[in-house]
């Protein structure tokens, strides 16, 4: 049975990874803001979560860039949860061992970033991004990059 204070823990850990899922999903939809509309260039997704349609009446349809990240159904949270739960637990191993989080770790946690997105979506994933980190372009390592840098930020103003 665990203890209070690793319930604590994870429970800390899973705040961190949803604020983070939810900064990475607003910047992605940003590009899709239109100012006349003060709304996002729709983008419908069809979802498979059972407890997200029976909350919106049988609904198998979501505007997953209208909709804020706290309410997406579970399949459309994916890739972000999944980005900030590697950076959340990069930053928290490092922390751990005394380690800077300083240029250095942000090049070796974007790489890692990017083999556990591989391992999840190397199958359909374009040619340019079927490489191992250090022979990504620079545009590609950038992304992974602004996600680890996020998750810094977040740490870094949570310590304050």
């Amino acid at each position: 049975m665990p203890k209070d204070n690793e319930v604590g823990e994870k429970n800390k850990a899973e705040e961190k990874i949803a604020q983070l899922g939810s900064q990475l999903h607003d910047e992605w939809r940003a590009s899709r803001y239109r100012e006349d509309l003060k709304d996002y260039e729709p983008r419908v997704k069809k979802t498979t979560d059972p407890l997200w349609q029976i909350a919106h009446d049988g609904k198998t349809e979501v505007d997953i860039a209208n909709t804020s990240y706290g309410d997406l159904p579970e399949d459309w949270k994916g890739e972000n949860k999944a980005s900030a739960e590697v950076t959340v637990t990069e930053i928290e191993k490092a922390v751990q061992a005394g380690v800077e989080l300083d240029d250095a770790f942000v090049e070796n946690a974007s790489s890692v970033l990017h083999d556990k997105w591989l391992e999840r979506n190397g199958s359909w994933a374009p040619t340019e991004q079927k490489k191992p980190y250090a022979e990504l372009s620079e545009e590609e390592k950038e992304k992974d990059r602004v996600i680890i840098r996020k998750g810094i930020e977040m740490y870094k103003s949570k310590e304050k």
